[in-house]
């Protein structure tokens, strides 16, 4: 076998690597890839060796390119893009090609360009990976990315996770592809950046020079051409030694999120996701931070954008107040209800039994009142009474006698409104009585009052007026009954 040269051997170290980090991404067997491809030397080297590996009966890979014009470099842009399509056609590697405006959406949504160009690509590549039925999509990130990723970390204060870097595999729950969420792989978080510079020299390809990467406005490139070469100084392997530590970080985060799946399993009061508060005050507060984590990736499907100080925000009201709520990342809200702690996105409030909507309605009995969500209140002559022990929350016994008419009136709670309670000797102001019944405050403009010429008679699921019970001995009474939304 004839020896092989000092340039083939770099070569195979390459390929090798390449195949090596594809197991550790978790691919053992055929996949369908979508390969992220800038034009830059770490995506044509990306490119570059999956084709030659591509035939490999061990990995049986399938690949597609896709590119994306940022639109943001002018003609460079252009020259990017068309570098891509000749490339892969050299290589006969299909190409999909998208583009955006990136400034005029950073323009409109207030985003920084950086953060506008990878939301718009991503979204590219989901559509893609959609319409290829790929398996994941592939990117060119190196060892040196992952460090520099890392030292960015750390200047946002990031904790344990922000330390563990890019994962060889991610799932974006963000991102849905058919299948599920979009996977996102990196195979060369071994390879250095000069790696990847030589495996293109060495394919007699030369890859483009985005200008902007040498632009010292953006912090990445701060980091890569100031923070790392004094870094350098002081031990020459700082890329390497930081990458070890990310993985280092990366199996203890694994071990923890373990630990905090079953902390939270055993914490969760309801199927809506609530968390019983004071199993949340009892754990080391270490503990409680990433079950709290574990909860707001439980409600969003993602950690993305979720930092340290929002964390912290989150463990400190636990602690410290009775009722409320904070804000967290990505439109998410930390909700305190007493006794249950709850992580809501949106406006979604799965955990409230009451109407999105209450308007103002009349309920006659005998008739049903339909709400738009498919929650409803019914009311109907029974006999005899029914013993109010026997009923549940959503259901109720009042007096024929004090209904005029033979109706409802049903509306949400307004100001000023008064309601005397079974029991009680005096009204009280409807609000008291609903923060004394510990009402979650989001959801007191949802439920349902029902009322008589006299005042409230109902109060949905908690009490009926004083002046409303059923007399002792009655032979019939009016049978309220509310059922909650589809």
């Amino acid at each position: 076998m004839p020896r092989q040269s000092p340039a083939e051997r770099r070569r195979q170290r390459f390929l090798a690597e390449l195949k090596d980090g594809f197991q550790r991404c978790g691919l053992t067997g055929e996949a369908s890839l979508l390969v992220a491809i800038s034009g830059g030397a770490d995506s044509t080297s990306l490119l570059l060796g999956l084709h030659e590996i591509a035939s490999d009966p061990e990995m049986s890979l399938e690949i597609h390119a896709a590119h994306f014009n940022h639109m943001l470099r002018g003609e460079s842009s252009s020259e990017d893009e068309q570098f891509c399509r000749d490339l892969c056609e050299r290589l006969g590697v299909g190409l999909s090609v998208g583009s955006g405006d990136v400034k005029a959406r950073s323009k409109e949504t207030g985003e920084s360009l950086e953060a506008a160009a990878r939301d718009m690509r991503y979204r590219f590549l989901a559509e893609t990976a959609t319409k290829r039925d790929s398996t994941a999509v592939t990117t060119g990130h190196t060892m040196d990315d992952q460090a520099e990723t890392v030292l960015l970390a750390i200047t946002r204060g990031a904790g344990l996770r922000g330390l563990s870097g890019m994962a060889w595999s991610t799932e974006r729950a963000d991102l849905v592809i058919e299948d599920g969420p979009l996977r996102i792989i990196r195979p060369m978080l071994a390879l250095r950046r000069t790696d990847t510079e030589e495996f293109c020299e060495l394919s007699d390809v030369v890859p483009q020079q985005d200008d902007s990467n040498l632009d010292l406005a953006f912090a990445r490139n701060r980091v890569r051409y100031r923070v790392i070469p004094e870094l350098r100084q002081i031990n020459p392997e700082v890329v390497e030694a930081i990458a070890r530590m990310a993985t280092v970080a990366t199996d203890d985060i694994r071990l923890i999120d373990d630990m905090a799946r079953e902390a939270l399993a055993d914490a969760t009061a309801d199927e809506s996701g609530g968390i019983f508060r004071r199993a949340l005050r009892e754990m080391a507060p270490a503990l409680r931070t990433h079950v709290l984590a574990a909860a707001y990736r439980q409600a969003s499907g993602s950690l993305r954008d979720l930092d340290m100080v929002s964390l912290t925000a989150a463990s400190d009201a636990v602690s410290s107040i009775d009722s409320g709520s904070i804000d967290l990342p990505n439109s998410a809200r930390l909700v305190i209800e007493h006794d249950v702690v709850r992580i809501l996105i949106g406006d979604s409030d799965l955990a409230c039994p009451y109407p999105i909507e209450v308007g103002n309605h009349v309920l006659h009995i005998l008739k049903t009142l339909q709400f738009d969500d498919g929650a409803s209140i019914s009311a109907r002559i029974v006999w005899p009474a029914p013993e109010p022990a026997s009923l549940n929350r959503w259901q109720a016994i009042v007096n024929p006698e004090v209904i005029s008419e033979q109706r409802f009136e049903v509306r949400a709670r307004r100001n000023g409104d008064r309601f005397h309670a079974l029991g009680m000797e005096t009204e009280m102001k409807l609000q008291d009585f609903m923060v004394n019944r510990h009402i979650p405050a989001r959801w007191r403009d949802r439920v349902p009052l029902l009322l008589t010429e006299r005042g409230i008679c109902w109060v949905v699921g908690e009490e009926i007026a004083d002046w409303a019970k059923v007399p002792e001995g009655a032979n019939e009474a009016v049978l309220l009954q509310y059922e909650g939304p589809d």
